[in-house]
């Protein structure tokens, strides 16, 4: 589905499918039509459940996607007054995703390295503006980019040294147990440790620094991160504020984008590519101790 992409928010593009004119000719004959039609009636009255009709109820039902399907629905209406978004839809054959050319894509966002392809779809990462990663290594991608920008904004604060406390799974109704390996956990998240005879994490150094050069901050990159996270942004605020010398952080990590398997099923039976078998990240929380360089005296 074509859009203005020059005039809408993040919030109305979470979603997109990069696909060139021709892929998108061929992805839409994936499309089962038929029972789009059949499903008219309730998605006429509710034009947003044309999504559940042609991608499945786990994509229409995500929150994290909900800003999109509203903008959709809303550029539907206002694009063809007489007509529903569904009508317009099943008409045109369209699927209710934002689309670009590829190399459109590449010019107005971030992708990692060999992104985008044609034919696939990317969700947009919440911390780093403009950044699409592939749905199916979404969560665990997310991950691994939060104990990254921990690992930073410790160092950027003036740590001296950051040591690894303990860990956790997590039970969640995803997963059902927490019977995950810890040090399993700790590698989706790109966490590295060493566990005990009880299988218990041992205490750790996680990484050491030199006395830094300028007073703590927080990099521009990094705020976001601060704002999602209650407590990095408490770590963030006390060292600011204070001449705080040590620091306890406990990091939770788990879903962030609800994009989860039957969703990239979906994906699969239209032929869109996701980046493989999705990822499911194994919910962990991780206790963190920080010594600080004492801050230099104002003059």
């Amino acid at each position: 589905m074509k859009i203005d992409f020059d005039a809408c928010s993040a919030e109305d593009r979470r979603i997109i499918l990069v696909s060139s004119d021709k892929k998108y000719r061929e992805l839409i004959l994936q499309v089962d039509w038929v029972k789009v039609m059949k499903l008219g009636a309730p998605i006429i009255a509710a034009p947003w459940l044309s999504v559940a009709a042609v991608l499945g109820a786990p994509l229409a039902g995500s929150l994290y996607l909900t800003s999109t399907w509203r903008a959709l629905a809303a550029l539907k209406s206002s694009s063809a007054p007489n007509q529903s978004w569904f009508e317009r839809l099943t008409t045109e054959h369209e699927i209710p995703l934002p689309h670009l050319d590829p190399a459109e894509a590449a010019r107005r966002f971030k992708f990692d390295l060999g992104e985008p392809k044609d034919g696939s779809a990317y969700v947009l990462n919440p911390c780093v503006a403009d950044h699409y990663v592939l749905p199916a290594i979404a969560n665990e991608r997310l991950a691994q980019e939060k104990i990254a920008a921990f690992t930073q904004i410790a160092a950027t604060l003036g740590a001296k040294k950051v040591e690894v406390v303990s860990g956790e799974t997590l039970t969640t109704s995803a997963t059902a147990s927490a019977d995950v390996p810890l040090d399993q956990a700790a590698a989706q998240i790109g966490l590295g440790i060493t566990l005990d005879a009880q299988h218990k994490v041992r205490r750790q150094m996680y990484m050491e620094f030199d006395k830094p050069d300028v007073q703590p901050f927080l990099s521009p990159a990094l705020v976001r991160w601060a704002e999602v996270d209650p407590s990095l942004r408490a770590l963030v605020n006390t060292r600011l504020a204070t001449r705080a010398r040590t620091a306890k952080v406990n990091l939770t990590f788990e879903d962030t984008v609800d994009i989860d398997a039957k969703a990239m099923a979906t994906f699969a039976r239209h032929g869109i590519a996701v980046g493989g078998k999705y990822r499911q990240l194994r919910a962990s929380t991780w206790s963190f101790e920080i010594d600080f360089w004492p801050k230099a005296r104002k003059s």
